[in-house]
C-alpha cells in the first residue's frame, strides 16, 4: 500500500499499522497513535481493525483487536479510558477517582463525552473517528495529554477550545507550552456541505476554510481542521505549536474508515494518547 504525507509518519508494530505526528516525534514523554485499518481480525466491512463496539461488529472480534492493538503498542488493556460520543463538547479529566481494581476496558467508558484529558502516566485516553478529526493535546511541561473528537457540530460547538480550556482550568497550563495536532480527518478535498450548514461555521468569523463547488455552486467544501486550528488561535494558543494532518480520511479509503466514502458501513478508528 502506498503512502506518502508530509506531516504524519505510517508505522507498523507487526501487521498492525498505525499513524503519527512527525511533530511529536521528539517528546519522548508521550506516546500516540491514529489506528488504521490495517492489522485484526474483523470482517466485511469493519475489515479489519475495528476498534468499536457500536458499529455492529463482532463482540469478541473487537475484543480480540483491542488486544492485538494494546500488545502492539504496549498499552495496558484494562488501563485505556474511552469516549461515548454525541458530538458534543464534553471533556472529562481522568483522575485517580476513575480508577479501581476493577476497572477493565468494557467498563471505563463515559457517556455524552467528546474528549478526555489527565495527567497520570500509563492512563490510555480514547476517542473513535470515521472522518471527524482528531485532536490531540499536551502540555510539555506539566506533561498532561488530551485528545478529543471534533465533528462538525463539535467544531462550530467549539470542541477544540473546550480542550485547550481544560489544560488551563485544571492543570494551570501555559498556553505557549502546549503542542496539539489536528487531524486525520477528511479533508477539504472531500467534505462537501450543503449550503445550509454553513451559516454554522459563519458565525466563527473565520478566514478562507471553504470553497464553493466548480460543478455545483450550491455546494461548499469545508476544511474542518482549518476551522479548529483557526478557534484555537483566536483561544491564545500558539499557531507554531499547531499541526495539522494533510491525511485525508476519505482520499485514504484503503487505509482508513471513512464514513462518506462507504456511505455509513464501516467500522472506527480511533485516537489514542498516553502519557509515559
Amino acid at each position: 500500500m502506498e503512502f506518502y504525507s508530509n506531516t504524519m509518519n505510517l508505522n507498523f508494530a507487526g501487521d498492525v499499522g498505525y499513524l503519527t505526528f512527525k511533530e511529536f516525534e521528539k517528546y519522548k514523554f508521550i506516546k500516540h497513535a491514529f489506528s488504521t485499518k490495517l492489522g485484526g481480525v474483523s470482517k466485511n466491512e469493519f475489515s479489519t481493525m475495528n476498534l468499536s463496539f457500536t458499529r455492529g461488529d463482532n463482540e469478541e472480534d473487537v475484543v480480540k483487536n483491542y488486544e492485538i492493538f494494546s500488545s502492539a503498542l504496549n498499552f495496558d488493556i484494562n488501563k485505556i479510558f474511552r469516549t461515548s460520543q454525541v458530538h458534543g463538547t464534553n471533556i472529562k479529566m481522568i483522575t485517580e477517582n476513575d480508577i479501581s481494581e476493577n476497572s477493565c476496558l468494557k467498563t471505563n467508558v463515559f457517556e455524552k463525552t467528546d474528549g478526555l484529558i489527565t495527567n497520570l502516566q500509563g492512563i490510555v485516553l480514547q476517542t473513535f473517528h470515521a472522518d471527524c478529526p482528531a485532536i490531540f493535546m499536551f502540555d510539555k511541561v506539566k506533561k498532561v495529554v488530551g485528545v478529543a473528537h471534533a465533528g462538525w457540530r463539535g467544531t462550530v460547538a467549539k470542541v477544540s477550545e473546550n480542550l485547550l480550556s481544560a489544560f488551563l482550568e485544571n492543570y494551570n497550563s501555559d498556553k505557549n507550552d502546549i503542542i496539539c495536532g489536528l487531524g486525520p480527518g477528511i479533508g477539504k478535498c472531500c467534505y462537501e456541505v450543503s449550503e445550509d450548514i454553513l451559516p454554522y461555521f459563519e458565525n466563527l468569523n473565520l478566514e478562507n476554510y471553504f470553497s464553493y463547488s466548480q460543478k455545483n455552486d450550491e455546494k461548499a467544501f469545508v476544511d474542518l481542521l482549518e476551522v479548529n486550528r483557526q478557534v484555537l488561535i483566536n483561544a491564545g494558543l500558539n499557531k507554531n505549536n499547531i499541526f495539522k494532518s494533510d491525511v485525508c480520511t476519505m482520499c485514504n479509503k484503503d487505509l482508513l474508515f471513512s464514513h462518506r466514502a462507504t456511505y455509513g458501513k464501516r467500522g472506527n478508528n480511533s485516537a489514542f494518547i498516553k502519557l509515559l
